[in-house]
């Protein structure tokens, strides 16, 4: 299996009915947003095509797995876009809207390193996901995403990020630019 980068604008609750399980259905009615349903019931309608069929989500560590296979999956949605990896290694993905202004929380959640380089909206955004990218793929909730994890390298023209975890682990993602969306993804 290849490693996979899935992108989708988020469905109807209707358009989806068709393409998940009704367990998923019912899971998603436990919600009281209607924008929580849609990016429940969005990321799980782009896993099940991906695979060409349903399985068995579950959560670990706060993040979904795919019970009894032998791939790893990744999920972050937005307001308007829900991402998907897959992969047969270890994968996480962060997705935002390029738009979100990340320059008032850039003073207190950046370090001074992650300032310099995010000099435009755009790479803030980008540092922004990638911090989030890397907490998913760690998996420790005992990680401080301010404290533990650094963003080291930023190249928004060649699509690429790096960031250092406390415990050692240097973690190179990739940056995805659409119209309207920032994604960093390791695979």
């Amino acid at each position: 299996m290849a490693n996979r980068l899935l992108l989708s604008e988020l469905l109807t609750e209707e358009q989806c009915h068709k393409r998940v399980s009704d367990a998923d259905i019912a899971a998603a009615a436990e919600f009281s947003s209607l924008s929580r349903r849609r990016e429940y019931l969005t990321w799980r309608a782009m896993l099940y095509e991906a695979l060409d069929r349903r399985v068995s989500i579950a959560y670990e560590d706060g993040a979904p797995i795919v019970v009894g296979e032998n791939i790893y999956i990744g999920v972050s949605h937005t307001t308007d876009m829900a991402a998907v990896v897959i992969s047969e290694n270890p994968c996480a993905v962060d997705v935002e809207r390029a738009d979100r202004d990340v320059s008032r929380v850039a003073s207190r959640f950046f370090t001074e390193r992650e300032r310099q380089l995010a000099a435009d909206s755009a790479s803030q955004v980008a540092v922004w996901c990638a911090r989030e990218c890397c907490y998913k793929y760690c998996r420790n909730k005992q990680l401080d995403i301010l404290g533990d994890i650094g963003v080291t390298e930023l190249d928004m023209a060649g699509g690429s990020v790096t960031a250092e975890v406390k415990d050692g682990l240097v973690l190179k993602m990739r940056i995805e630019q659409t119209a309207d969306h920032i994604v960093v993804s390791v695979l």
